[in-house]
């Protein structure tokens, strides 16, 4: 009932079951993605073409001719290993209860052991004990867990009055070369490096020394950085990458401090009155810390997702 996924002949019936098995008709973001795969299905098919081995990895469970459960592999390295992430492990409603994810998952595992990856990372709802505990007993550990926080899209604040009042000896600037060390150590402390590869911003772009490369222009062009300061020493950074398509993407780079949630509240006041856009905004942050300042600052908590991985 296991076979390889074919972009052209599952990529099409592949996003119907993810959307009915997460449930995101009514999801934007989610609807979003959903898009780009059927189009790109509809395009390998109608032009006939096959992707290099290796770059589209997954397999699909099927009964009678019907997609009953998928699961992708999207392959990476860091620090010199081989490393799978697991992704759209989904299973179709009539066929729930059935050990089919399960299957699905120790399959990939064995692919990805045979292939010679060294590592495999997976990424769950907290609040899923079931799949938690079926990645468990297949011998998953858990890492870390990141909340995701959302701002819907609506015409950006442009009243003086909602500036953020700053306390104490504090003050907001645009980030200056002298910021970039404490800000990247902060940033690894908060985006552990193990599975920052998945993400859509190469950190690298956020160092001042990045506009050296000319290759990076287009990406450093849509980057926006803004530090607060308390006391003369900096405290916080944050950093907009502004994108092509629905959501644009924040970064916090800060310590764990008894004043992290006035920080985060005040540069995310700070940003959504002086630099957005308007668009859709997602930030990523360790999950627990810091929900009161985004709180207050409008956003709201999307899901917290668990991190887990297994040595192979």
């Amino acid at each position: 009932m296991i076979r390889s996924f074919d972009v052209a002949r599952d990529g099409e019936a592949v996003a119907d079951l993810i959307e009915d098995a997460f449930a995101l008709k009514n999801d934007p973001d989610g609807q979003f993605v959903l898009v780009q795969m059927r189009e790109n299905a509809r395009k390998f098919k109608e032009a006939n073409w096959v992707p290099p081995p290796g770059t589209m990895l997954g397999f699909v469970w099927e009964v009678e001719g019907k997609l009953a459960g998928n699961i992708s592999l999207i392959p990476h390295s860091h620090a010199g290993a081989k490393l799978h992430l697991i992704a759209n492990v989904a299973v179709a409603p009539d066929f729930r209860g059935q050990g089919i994810a399960k299957a699905l998952t120790s399959h990939a595992l064995q692919y990805s052991r045979k292939v010679g990856a060294r590592e495999v990372w997976l990424q769950v709802k907290r609040e899923n004990d079931a799949a938690i505990g079926m990645y468990t007993h297949l011998g998953f550990e858990q890492d870390h867990c990141l909340d995701v926080w959302k701002m819907e899209a609506r015409l950006p604040p442009k009243d003086p009055d909602r500036s953020p009042r700053l306390s104490g000896a504090r003050e907001i600037r645009n980030r200056v070369l002298a910021d970039w060390k404490l800000q990247k150590e902060w940033l690894e402390r908060n985006y552990p490096p193990a599975t920052r590869w998945y993400s859509p911003m190469e950190f690298g772009n956020f160092s001042p020394w990045a506009w050296l490369d000319p290759i990076r222009w287009l990406n450093l062009m849509a980057l926006i950085h803004h530090s607060l300061c308390a006391d003369g020493e900096l405290a916080a950074v944050l950093s907009c990458q502004r994108t092509a398509l629905r959501t644009d993407n924040l970064y916090l780079a800060l310590p764990e401090s008894p004043a992290e949630d006035e920080n985060v509240e005040v540069l995310l006041r700070y940003f959504l009155q002086e630099s957005w856009s308007g668009k859709p905004l997602t930030a990523e942050y360790p999950a627990g810390r810091a929900a009161r300042g985004f709180e207050n600052a409008g956003f709201r908590l999307a899901r917290t997702l668990l991190w887990m991985r297994i040595k192979i």
